[in-house]
């Protein structure tokens, strides 16, 4: 073939056209992908749970950027920051106190200043009205107790940041559970 016919081959608009439709299927193939990446799950209620109201109160904690709905929509969690260790430990023991009023607990972990609460219903398995009340009670508690936000803190790396949530996640899974009566003796 002719370097004249070579080049009347290559610069078809047929082909240009093809390159310039396959490039758009990959960029919107890499949109739909990021956006699947970053969509939530869908919120799971527990059983007999009002969940138009429930959805409403989740909504409004999600908006707010620092509660993440977690483990296929069951759960939700986030880390709170203190300027030390004493103030972290003055939350938490606040926190505990609203969990005995409430008949309820968290799964949780603190390494020095950082305390990480994740709400969830183990019986009837899923989010319940207590977790989003407690969480937006530990919201009202952990601004009483002096947070540090984020962008003051400075934001832990990631690894960090899933190690505390790695804590949580050990310690959860060796206690048993926690919804099954215990034997009297």
């Amino acid at each position: 073939m002719s370097a004249p016919s070579l080049l009347r081959h290559f610069a078809t608009p047929a082909r240009s056209v093809s390159a310039a439709s396959r490039l758009a299927s990959s960029i919107r193939y890499t949109q739909q992908f990021r956006s699947m990446a970053n969509a939530q799950p869908q919120a799971r209620f527990s059983e007999g749970s009002d969940e138009a109201s429930l959805s409403s109160t989740l909504d409004t904690l999600l908006s707010k950027g620092r509660w993440a709905l977690v483990n296929e929509g069951e759960a939700v969690e986030r880390s709170f920051k203190f300027k030390n260790f004493a103030k972290t430990w003055d939350f938490m023991t606040a926190v505990s106190l609203q969990c005995k009023t409430h008949n309820h607990h968290p799964e949780w972990s603190n390494v020095y200043n950082t305390t990480f609460i994740r709400w969830t219903t183990h019986s009837p398995k899923g989010l319940s009205v207590k977790d989003l009340k407690l969480a937006m009670i530990c919201d009202a508690l952990a601004k009483d107790f002096g947070e540090v936000e984020a962008s003051a803190a400075g934001t832990p790396d990631e690894g960090a940041s899933c190690g505390i949530r790695g804590l949580a996640d050990k310690a959860a899974g060796t206690a048993g559970d926690c919804c099954v009566p215990k034997p009297k003796n």
